[in-house]
């Protein structure tokens, strides 16, 4: 689903728990335990967006179980497999000055020492650093997303600013 600057992504739907159509949900998100404060979740498929009621929801290991309202079995959990767990963007938590959204970052220029470099095109979440993905034609480059490298986001403004060593876009 394009960015339509409505819905933040804060999940991904992984699997099933149990045979009463628990869903087990990849959290997207810094607090797994912000669910809990969430009455309904939007599952997205391809270009789709269904609004789904939280029965239930509890934390198990590093995933989210969720029970949602008019998913009443396993079969009907699977065919959820797959789907992205959005929110509207009004009920996503306050950010700080040098924290962004996945979905604001994608699309973004790169700009390395004033020369574009390509755009973001997937942030791949890597414990304690994030790692942004670079495309430029036929290049990609992974570069972790460090305050070191990326000296200026602007999501505004739609640029980012960057000073990457060669060494590192040469990995």
């Amino acid at each position: 689903m394009e960015n339509n600057n409505r819905l933040i992504i804060i999940g991904r739907i992984l699997g099933v728990h149990g045979i009463k159509g628990e869903l087990k949900v990849q959290p997207l998100t810094d607090d797994p335990g912000r669910f809990y404060d969430l009455d309904e979740v939007i599952l997205i498929h391809d270009k789709t967006a269904t609004d789904y009621k939280i029965k239930n929801c509890r934390l198990h290991k590093n995933n989210v179980l969720l029970f949602l309202e008019n998913v009443k079995n396993r079969n009907e959990a699977e065919a959820l497999i797959g789907r992205e767990v959005g929110i509207p963007r009004e009920l996503a938590v306050a950010l700080s000055e040098d924290e962004f959204f996945i979905e604001d970052l994608l699309g973004l220029p790169v700009y390395n020492d004033g020369a574009l470099l390509g755009k973001i095109t997937d942030v791949m979440q890597a414990g304690g650093v994030d790692v942004y993905t670079i495309t430029a034609d036929k290049k990609v480059y992974c570069v972790p997303a460090r305050k070191l490298y990326f000296t200026k986001i602007n999501v505004n403004d739609g640029r980012i600013d960057a000073s990457i060593p060669q060494e590192i876009l040469d990995l």
